[in-house]
């Protein structure tokens, strides 16, 4: 545990949830192989959507809709729309494929394996603080077994930019009637945890359990810690 800054009042914690709660790279990687095999499996038409052209076809996305960047499930579902719609099929029936086939990505990646240190940490902080999560991700949170902790979710574009934008920051102060100052943010990313947490006037905690340089840092967190239990001996 380091300190960079003196911590004050925390009346809401808020937790960023890939690669802080549970580790997330599994996941995703098991997640995207399904949606690609799925999609050959049932729709022959579908074969041509590989990794890489879904790739390049999220580039042309992004290029003429920057405003998805904001927003992964949109993204994706544009993204393979558009895929579909290349290989194709009427836009309505590539739509209506990509939503099912989203649809089971999503159930895939709620498959997480949360770590017991995790529910520990959540259970005993939760007896003393308001618990939140702000997440630029599409985990769908309230199909696994981290829901119960927490009483406001934060999603990047349902709820605004992503961070480091302060959008959801300030969304979690009014939503919770505290100032940006109470919050306390955990999270392993550098520049949307770290640097987002504070540009926003909140407190930040780095979880750098990957053994990470502090040259790396963009702005000082208030704390690191190598482990997230040590957030009980922080608190």
């Amino acid at each position: 545990m380091r300190f960079y800054k003196r911590l004050t009042k925390v009346k809401v914690i808020s937790f960023d949830l890939d690669d802080t709660l549970y580790d997330n790279v599994p996941v995703i990687a098991a997640a995207e192989a399904w949606l690609l095999q799925a999609l050959k499996q049932h729709h022959p038409e579908s074969t041509l959507l590989g990794a890489d052209n879904l790739a390049a076809i999220k580039r042309q996305v992004l290029l003429a809709e920057p405003e998805l960047s904001h927003d992964v499930s949109a993204c994706r579902l544009r993204v393979l729309t558009e895929g579909l719609r290349q290989q194709g099929m009427a836009e309505t029936s590539a739509a209506a494929m990509a939503e099912e086939f989203y649809q089971g990505f999503l159930t895939e990646r709620g498959k997480i394996q949360v770590p017991e240190t995790s529910h520990r940490v959540l259970t005993q902080l939760g007896q003393h603080y308001q618990l939140a999560v702000i997440t630029n991700g599409n985990l769908p949170l309230e199909h696994t077994e981290l829901a119960p902790y927490f009483e406001v979710v934060l999603r990047a574009g349902i709820d605004g930019r992503m961070k480091p934008a302060p959008d959801m920051f300030d969304a979690l102060a009014e939503q919770t009637g505290v100032q940006a100052s109470e919050i306390l943010h955990i999270g392993d990313h550098i520049r949307t945890d770290v640097a987002g947490a504070v540009h926003s006037g909140c407190q930040a905690v780095w979880l750098n359990d990957q053994g990470r340089s502090e040259a790396a840092l963009q702005c000082l967190p208030h704390v690191e810690l190598e482990r997230l239990e040590q957030l009980l001996e922080l608190l």
